[in-house]
């Protein structure tokens, strides 16, 4: 890319940083896609970037094999039996560390950034800024994914949608199936308090929440930003940033990079071409012509 068709980055950033900005900004989903939406992420502070970035894939769930646990709100409840085939099938994917991504919302695949989400709110009697447009209300706030339990795989590659869906709270490791919900659980009562299956999601919430909190406690459940991003991504990211530029000025010493690949049994190429990476959100080095990814930094999920 030239100067002509993207805006100068900060000088400071090494070819490999910019290059890995660059890497981030063109596989966030935005909207609009256009010129300005792609300058404007290109000229934040990698900090920014990288929440914003986050909070698309934090929606998504990394391949990994989970343990299963299935509380006995599932199980209990009268859809189960019904559900029961895509639900047996959803969770052997789990367990196997299959891809869940066709189980997502549709949203949670393509909507990732825009910038009208972050706009300054105009003055009554106009329509105030859709924070949430770009974002996972129930996830930011509770932690909990959601996921569709058909069987059947649309032509375009996801799951076909149903009216019930799976919350479920996930682990690096683990995978907890906590409620099955319709959709009403996302829209709100027109008398303007909740609906059932959101007043029934919001009491689990809070019962986990206090666990092991004794009566009288005050206590924080959730601490999101301004901005309607999770606090632990905000801190996640800033630690991505020290974590990258710690490692940015070891790639120019040959005796760390000799010890890097020294480290994963493989020769030390005579020209090493390591990029940053995320892969999902674990952050490592990648260096591309042998397929060879270091992992420094583990993501949340």
């Amino acid at each position: 890319m030239t100067g002509t068709t993207v805006p100068a980055l900060p000088p400071t950033e090494s070819k490999r940083v910019r290059q890995f900005r660059q890497d981030l900004v063109r596989e966030l989903p935005k909207f609009p896609n256009n010129r300005a939406t792609r300058d404007a992420l290109l000229t934040m502070s990698l900090g920014q970037l990288l929440i914003h970035f986050g909070n698309w894939r934090l929606r998504l769930i990394r391949k990994a094999v989970r343990t299963v646990t299935v509380d006995a709100a599932v199980t209990g409840d009268p859809r189960y039996a019904q559900l029961q085939p895509g639900i047996d099938a959803l969770l052997a994917k789990v367990h196997n560390g299959e891809d869940l991504t066709p189980h997502l919302s549709l949203g949670a695949v393509r909507q990732g950034y825009t910038p009208a989400a972050l706009a300054p709110n105009p003055p009554p009697p106009a329509q105030p800024v859709d924070r949430w447009a770009d974002k996972d209300f129930l996830l930011n706030v509770m932690g909990y994914h959601h996921l569709h339990l058909g069987t059947v795989i649309e032509p375009e590659g996801h799951i076909r949608r149903s009216n019930e869906v799976l919350f479920a709270r996930l682990t690096r490791t683990t995978f907890e199936a906590l409620l099955i919900l319709d959709h009403s659980v996302f829209e709100k009562d027109p008398q303007g308090g909740m609906t059932p299956e959101r007043t029934r999601l919001w009491t689990m919430f809070d019962q986990q929440s206090a666990q092991g909190v004794p009566p009288g406690t005050p206590y924080i459940p959730a601490m999101v930003t301004l901005s309607g991003h999770p606090m632990h991504l905000t801190l996640y990211s800033g630690r991505l940033v020290s974590t990258i530029r710690d490692l940015d000025q070891k790639l120019d010493d040959p005796a760390y990079v000799k010890e890097l690949y020294d480290s994963a049994g493989i020769a030390v190429p005579k020209k090493p071409k390591l990029s940053f990476m995320l892969n999902g959100l674990d952050l490592g080095l990648f260096d591309a012509a042998i397929g060879q990814f270091w992992r420094f930094v583990d993501g949340p999920i």
